[in-house]
């Protein structure tokens, strides 16, 4: 009997045990807590979050006092970071802000309960959205567009800034890479490969003279955006030259002796270029001026040779000349005024012949008429004659002497 009693009271207490930890094992269930948002593996979420949570109070241990959640700790880290400390909060939601752009990001949540019983979440992951820019902005500034008498050498300059971030209130990250600058004379062809620069500014350099340029200027970002400036336009300057220079060679200023036919020479040299080290234009013509001196010039002749000949020419006279050059560009240059003189003419001696009456005549009466023939003397520096004759008639008794003072006459007989 006794036996069985301590059989019943063993099978009690056991009982009682089993009982027991079945009791204890609903009374220690810790607080349950469900990420809400962002979703797990959401993406594109801004850098500024609010993520949210639900969460029960589990079972106390004591019936008498119910549990209640008194904090949770949050946590969150980049994904291949450990997490740090837990962040306290008593809402089912906390706001983080100035998240990385274009990261992936963990997080989680735990549940203190009053009865300092902890409930854990699962871990979730989300990523962030990228840096989104606007196109960058450019300007040209100089030259102003339409500008006129440039230099060949000109220097092409703008301003440019890079696009603000649109998805959020500061700009960061990006920045312009590269500028690509077109030019182009205008009526070629579009350029197929444009000048490339980091500065704000580019050269052009051996441009041509009055001619009219267009060109434009591209801004690449580092996101990939790009943006083109307006055309411009500029026109250089024209091309400016000295006025020529002129010398006359020959015959040499005041000189005399010179024949009738003479050929004038001169040396002539374009005017160099005064806005650049080149010089382009060309001497077109001369205009000769050419007259005897004291006198008006008379219409000048236009040659394209550094000579001329003036044939003709009066002996011992005094002749003036000087030469315009005619430069391609409308300029001109005179020299000075040279003289010269032609030589005097000279003459051989005249020949002369008598006629009446003949030699050794007899039986004359006593007036006697002298007849003769001449001719002026040959000139002897020229091929013609520039002379007229005057005579002087000796004529004496046979056995006289001739008088000192002869007959004079301009015709060719003495009566």
């Amino acid at each position: 009997m006794r036996g069985k009693r301590l059989s019943v009271i063993a099978l009690l207490l056991i009982s009682l045990i089993v009982i027991s930890g079945c009791c204890l094992r609903v009374i220690i269930r810790p607080p349950a807590i469900s990420l809400i948002a962002p979703e797990d593996g959401a993406t594109d979420q801004r850098t500024t979050l609010v993520l949210t949570w639900e969460a029960t109070e589990g079972v106390s241990r004591n019936k008498k006092i119910p549990p209640e959640i008194v904090e949770y700790r949050f946590y969150i880290a980049l994904i291949n970071e450990d997490y740090g400390d837990g962040e306290p909060t008593e809402d089912k939601q906390v706001e983080k802000e100035g998240l990385e752009y274009d990261a992936a990001y963990k997080w989680k949540v735990e549940a203190i309960q009053s009865d300092n019983q902890i409930g854990k979440s699962e871990e979730w992951t989300f990523t962030t959205e990228k840096k989104q820019y606007a196109a960058p902005q450019i300007e040209l500034t100089n030259p102003a567009s339409g500008a006129t008498d440039l230099a060949t050498t000109v220097t092409l300059t703008w301003e440019a800034t890079e696009g603000k971030q649109t998805n959020a209130g500061e700009r960061e990250g990006v920045n312009i890479t590269e500028y690509r600058v077109y030019h182009k004379k205008t009526g070629d062809p579009d350029p197929t490969e444009p000048a490339t620069t980091t500065e704000k500014s580019y050269n052009l350099t051996n441009l041509e003279y009055a001619a009219t340029y267009t060109w434009y200027v591209v801004a690449l970002q580092s996101d990939g955006q790009q943006a083109t400036s307006t055309e411009s336009t500029f026109t250089t300057q024209a091309v400016q030259y000295d006025i020529p220079e002129i010398a006359l060679k020959s015959p040499g200023n005041r000189v005399g002796g010179q024949p009738t036919t003479v050929n004038l020479t001169w040396e002539a040299t374009p005017g160099k270029q005064t806005n650049a080290g080149e010089r382009a234009p060309t001497i077109e013509s001369y205009l000769v001026y050419f007259g005897v001196d004291g006198q008006n010039y008379g219409d000048p002749v236009e040659v394209t040779a550094t000579q001329t000949t003036k044939p003709g020419l009066a002996y011992g006279t005094t002749y003036k000349w000087q030469v315009v050059a005619l430069q391609s560009d409308e300029k001109r240059a005179t020299s000075t005024e040279w003289t010269f003189t032609t030589l005097a003419p000279v003459y051989g001696p005249p020949t002369i012949t008598l006629i009446s009456p003949e030699n050794g005549a007899t039986n004359l009466a006593t007036p006697v008429r002298l007849e003769w023939e001449a001719a002026p003397g040959a000139q002897t520096n020229a091929g013609e004659r520039a002379v007229s004759l005057s005579y002087q008639v000796f004529h004496r008794k046979q056995g006289e002497e001739y008088p000192n003072a002869p007959a004079e006459t301009t015709y060719k007989f003495l009566a």
